[in-house]
């Protein structure tokens, strides 16, 4: 299964959604972050800076941050495996915003 080979790392409870945590991942690409905006923004509530190299949206329950290094913050996570099918979803989702 394709999701079982993201690294994902439990870094600490999440202070606003008690029994859950924010884990870190990385997708091992880059994004070009024009085509990441573009995608990003058409979702409600979304936040996307080509400049800083940063987006940040709701994903289901979760709270997603992208970074340009291809480096993943999620937010409100149940544990590792969550985090996994989650970072499988957002790469399938996002498949057009990666450098080639």
């Amino acid at each position: 299964m394709a999701n079982s080979a993201y690294e994902v790392v439990i870094t600490k409870p999440c202070t606003d959604a008690p029994g859950r945590f924010i884990a870190e991942s990385r997708f091992g690409r880059k994004f070009n972050m024009g085509r990441l905006c573009v995608i990003v923004k058409t979702f409600d509530g979304a936040k996307c800076s080509e400049s800083l190299g940063i987006a940040k949206f709701d994903h289901g329950d979760n709270s997603v941050i992208l970074y340009r290094s291809g480096r993943v913050d999620l937010r409100k996570v149940r544990d590792a495996g969550e985090a996994r099918a989650t970072m499988a979803e957002l790469e399938a989702l996002l498949s057009e915003a990666f450098e080639p």
